[in-house]
C-alpha cells in the first residue's frame, strides 16, 4: 500500500458517518470539537480523594472560572455533584461527586468501552498495539512545529493567512501542553489539600 492509498483510507475512516455520529454522542463533542467539560469535571472529582473548590477545578481543567460555575450548576441540577462547606472554613465551598454522579460516569465509560471494542475487534492484541503506536507517531508528527512550518512554507501568503486561522497552531500547542500537565495539576491540588488537612488536624 503506497502513501496515496494510506491517505485515502485515513480520510475515508475519518468521514465514516457511523463512527462520527457515535463518537460525537459518546464523547460529548459537538461540531466545534470542544471537549465535554461536564464529563471531565466528573472524572476529576472521581479521581481525587479531596473535595475541590471551583478555583481548583478551573485550574485542573484549564478553563475559565465562569465556565466552571455553569458546569457545576448543570451537574448539581442532575444530582451528579453536590456543594459542601469546607470543614475548617464555612466561607469556602467545595464540590463533591455524588453516588449518582459516579453511576453516570460508569454508564458513559461502559458505552465508550463497548464502542471501542466493536470498532477494534478485528485486530488481535499485536495488531492493535502496532496500530496504536503508528497512529500516535503520526499524530505527533502532524502536530509538530517542523511539519506545520514545512506545510506552511509551501503556500503563498494568502493561503498562509487562512492556514494560520484554520490550524491555529498556538491552540494546538496549548492543547498538547494542557494534556501533559493535567496529571501534574491534579497531583498539586491533592498534595495541597493533604497539607491543608494536616494543618487543620494540628489545630
Amino acid at each position: 500500500m503506497d502513501n496515496r492509498e494510506i491517505f485515502e483510507e485515513l480520510t475515508t475512516l475519518a468521514r465514516q458517518p457511523a463512527i462520527w455520529f457515535v463518537a460525537r454522542n459518546l464523547y460529548g463533542q459537538q461540531a466545534s470539537q470542544r471537549p465535554n467539560n461536564s464529563r471531565r469535571l466528573l472524572r476529576v472529582l472521581a479521581e481525587t480523594d479531596n473535595d475541590l473548590t471551583a478555583g481548583a477545578i478551573a485550574d485542573i481543567l484549564a478553563i475559565r472560572p465562569a465556565s466552571v460555575t455553569q458546569i457545576i450548576k448543570k451537574l448539581e441540577n442532575n444530582a451528579y455533584i453536590q456543594r459542601v462547606k469546607d470543614e475548617s472554613d464555612a466561607r469556602i465551598v467545595r464540590v463533591r461527586i455524588t453516588s449518582e454522579g459516579r453511576k453516570q460516569l460508569q454508564v458513559l465509560d461502559n458505552k465508550q468501552t463497548d464502542f471501542q471494542t466493536e470498532l477494534f475487534d478485528i485486530f488481535d492484541d499485536t495488531e492493535r498495539e502496532q496500530f496504536g503506536k503508528s497512529l500516535h507517531r503520526l499524530n505527533e508528527h502532524v502536530m509538530s512545529d517542523e511539519y506545520l512550518n514545512n506545510m506552511r512554507s509551501k503556500m503563498d501568503k494568502h493561503l498562509q493567512h487562512h492556514f494560520d486561522h484554520f490550524v491555529d497552531a498556538t491552540r494546538i500547542q496549548k492543547l498538547r501542553k494542557n494534556q501533559k500537565s493535567y496529571l501534574k495539576r491534579m497531583q498539586e491540588h491533592q498534595l495541597r489539600s493533604f497539607f491543608d488537612r494536616d494543618d487543620h488536624e494540628k489545630f
